[in-house]
């Protein structure tokens, strides 16, 4: 019969003594290890959903807007060979009667390479359009959504006629749309989502239903191109032609999902840290088993280096499971990322495996334990052969506290950091600071959030409402008194102003150019400035940060507009935003220069005259809204709510995140210090019986434990308080920057009023249970053994 060394005796002896145990550990190791994975996966996946959604649908990189200069047929044959254009595809609005609204429209391929090979869609639902069928259409998944639009739908529509106006129904050809699929697309959050039409609608109806072309651009360099392609745009179809860069309007997904990506990085660094400090804690306790063998075993000839083989063997089984255990979450938990709007943007969200990433971090893990477990194992078989003193230094410390109990509460604390304490202070205090700071933080961001969707007025919107005049409302000097004094009569209406805008060429780039023509009586209303000043002079302009970028300009530079004369930038400012530009994007000037540049080629459909209304109570704007469109829409015009930016719905939508993850820190927090509680009652039970013997009350027992606790949720909110507010404010500078916002520091004392009575509150009330155990200690029973 084979003999076994004592060595491999010992390791088999352990493995069956404690087979549960280790399985459980390396479960437990292989959970933490495989969220961490997912969550980190997740960020990446997070970070990269609106790209991979444009490579595989071969998005376009900009679109051309003739129809914005009332242009409906251009020639597009200069602008298609231009060197940085690689492909252009045509589309035009199809205007008309579509449900019963007036005034609404379709989307119309007019060649074969819009939705065919440029901007191809990916169907979620039912099927593509019969290209040769005039009367299908398919919806985007976010429109299908919001308009509770299913496959099998049927949409009557009406065109309007080439010779009609804008104020007529539309009295051209009518058909049955019917909806034959649903689509994703990045059009949807890049620049809007809608219906549309198959390209037999135009092969029928050209001539007789009214067709405004735009094309979509793929640039031979990318985003790099699109400055070129503003020049030529501008002199080969019309001076001021606005071209959108589909890169820059895919900041309303990308300003999100840089937050959401923030978020599930934090997760799984956070993941990983309590994996490491309290899987680390189990290991460290299953290899030190040893120790309490370790005078027979050397009897038994074994070395220093044997035992701690022998220590290790059983923990190779807590490896492989925890390297399997991994792989498996890993791969089950990638099916619930990434989340919120990442989520719906990516094209491939569900379950993926990243073979390099799971691969490496449970090989990781799997090597942590099995270090983890030789480096414990050999530590405790040192102690043990010096045969450490067991008193605690605390003792000698009795008389420098008072009262004499939570002094030694409190250099409990300071002993269990040291390198032979036997105490666990040091997990605590990092998961306390760590709580606290990722709380601080949290609720700092989460308040910028919050501030920034109460006063949207941070991303440009300056007023409440816009009132669209009807065409008999509209003259070359502006808005009719009539109109204006309706509105300024209106219960609850603060302040208005007439508000112009044109698109105007600056430099080689159309843009959307407004100037405040006239103030109502009272309060004025103003448009929105990050830095520098609103122009007071005719030679002065401010613009949108977006438009300061591509025509290279700041503060101090001057611009020209058409053909007038040089105008100097005196600050960067924030715009109404629509579908053809981004509320970063414009230029704000006088009125007299706005008059002398437009003159009177005003139209009504693609730029003018609006009325700008802003509320005396702003907490029910869509009730007063609807309110003011009763009374004045009997006159023709039109009263809407006044259009946030997608960028700030979608940072608003963000918020469950920060949420669960600040839910996610406080469990964190408590299970570091409720740990450190209970193991130091079990762990110093005869320092514990010392003290009853010396005279401490059963009260005292449980006042050390509460000081104990009280002093790590105490070091835990200093560290932890400064370092939140510096992370919450440099993370929500970083989004007001991206975005952008107007900055306003988000510091707020509700955080710290909310922070610091819950961890100190928190602490004491986790210490209960552990101070109840420390007082049915009993002193004869434990020092009998002594």
């Amino acid at each position: 019969m084979r003999s076994s060394s004592p060595a491999a005796t010992w390791s088999r002896s352990d493995l069956r003594g404690r087979l549960i145990s280790l399985i459980v550990l390396g479960v437990l190791a292989g959970l933490t290890a495989g969220l961490a994975i997912a969550a980190f996966d997740g960020a990446q996946r997070t970070g990269s959903a609106l790209s991979r959604l444009r490579e595989r649908t071969n998005a376009s990189d900009a679109i051309v807007f003739p129809s914005q200069l009332d242009i409906p047929h251009p020639d597009w044959s200069k602008l298609a060979a231009r060197p940085e254009v690689k492909s252009l595809a045509r589309w035009a609005l199809a205007f008309g009667n579509v449900a019963g609204v007036e005034g609404d429209l379709f989307f119309v391929p007019v060649d074969g390479q819009f939705l065919q090979q440029v901007d191809r869609p990916i169907v979620v639902a039912g099927r593509m359009f019969d290209l040769d069928a005039a009367d299908e259409a398919i919806v985007t998944d976010d429109a299908a959504a919001q308009e509770r639009i299913h496959v099998g739908d049927v949409v009557p529509f009406t065109a309007m006629t080439p010779d009609q106006s804008f104020d007529e129904p539309a009295h051209g050809p009518s058909l049955s749309v019917k909806v034959v699929g649903i689509v994703h697309s990045p059009l949807s959050y890049s620049f809007s989502g809608g219906a549309f039409l198959s390209p037999g609608f135009v092969a029928r109806y050209a001539s007789q239903a009214y067709l405004s072309e735009n094309a979509v651009i793929q640039l031979t360099h990318g985003a790099k191109d699109v400055s070129a392609l503003r020049r030529d745009a501008n002199t080969d179809l019309s001076p001021g032609t606005p071209v959108l860069d589909l890169h820059v309007t895919g900041r309303r997904v990308t300003a999100t999902t840089d937050v959401e990506r923030a978020m599930l990085l934090l997760l799984a660094a956070i993941v990983a840290l309590a994996g490491l400090v309290f899987i680390g804690q189990a290991v460290a306790r299953s290899a030190t088993t040893i120790a309490v063998d370790e005078p027979t075993l050397r009897a038994l000839g074994m070395s220093r280096g044997q035992m701690v083989g022998a220590a290790v063997r059983p923990h190779l089984l807590t490896a492989a499971v925890a390297l399997v255990v991994a792989g498996a979450t890993a791969t089950i938990g990638s099916r619930w990322f990434p989340v919120g709007l990442a989520a719906r943007v990516d094209p491939d969200r569900g379950i993926r495996i990243n073979v390099a990433l799971f691969a490496a971090t449970a090989l990781t893990t799997a090597v942590l334990v099995v270090a983890g477990s030789a480096s414990f194992s050999r530590r405790a078989i040192h102690r043990s052969s010096r045969q450490v003193a067991m008193t605690p230094r605390w003792l000698g410390h009795l008389g420098l506290v008072r009262p004499l109990t939570i002094g030694i509460g409190a250099r409990m604390v300071v002993d269990g950091t040291g390198r032979d304490g036997r105490g666990n202070s040091r997990p605590a205090l990092i998961g306390a600071a760590a709580a606290v700071a990722g709380l601080i933080a949290i609720i700092t961001l989460n308040h910028g959030l919050n501030e920034a969707f109460k006063h949207p007025s941070v991303a440009g919107v300056a007023w409440d409402a816009t009132v669209t005049p009807a065409p008999a409302d509209i003259s070359a000097k502006g808005v009719s008194d009539s109109l204006v004094g309706s509105v300024q009569a209106q219960p609850g209406v603060a302040a208005t102003a007439t508000v112009a805008r044109q698109v105007v060429e600056v430099g080689d780039v159309g843009v959307p150019t407004f100037a405040v023509v006239d103030q109502g009586a009272g309060a004025h209303v103003a448009f929105v400035t990050l830095s520098g000043r609103a122009p007071e002079h005719d030679d002065e302009i401010e613009i949108g940060p977006s438009t300061a970028h591509d025509l290279g300009v700041g503060i101090g530079d001057t611009l020209t507009l058409g053909s007038g004369a040089p105008l100097n930038v005196v600050g960067l400012g924030l715009f109404p935003s629509d579908v053809h530009s981004q509320f970063d994007e414009g230029a704000l000037i006088t009125p007299a220069v706005w008059f002398d540049l437009v003159g009177g080629s005003i139209q009504s459909d693609v730029g003018g005259f609006s009325v700008a209304v802003r509320f005396t109570d702003r907490s029910h704007i869509a009730d007063q809204v609807q309110a003011l469109g009763t009374e004045v829409g009997e006159s023709g015009a039109y009263v809407s709510p006044a259009e946030q930016p997608e960028e700030l719905g979608n940072l608003h939508n963000v918020r469950a995140l920060p949420t669960l993850l600040a839910w996610f820190l406080s469990g964190l927090g408590v299970l570091a210090v409720g740990h450190a509680l209970f193991s130091s009652v079990r762990r110093r039970r005869k320092d514990l019986a010392v003290l009853r013997a010396l005279g401490v009350t059963r009260g005292g027992s449980r006042i050390i434990l509460a000081a104990f606790g009280s002093v790590v949720a105490l070091a835990g909110l200093i560290v932890g308080i400064p370092i939140g507010l510096i992370g919450g404010r440099a993370g929500w500078r970083a989004i007001t920057d991206r975005v952008p916002l107007v900055f306003h520091s988000p510091l707020t004392l509700s955080a710290l009023l909310i922070v610091i009575p819950a961890a100190v509150l928190g602490a004491n009330a986790l210490a209960i249970i552990p101070g109840r155990r420390a007082a049915l200690v009993q002193p004869a029973v434990i020092l009998r053994s002594e």
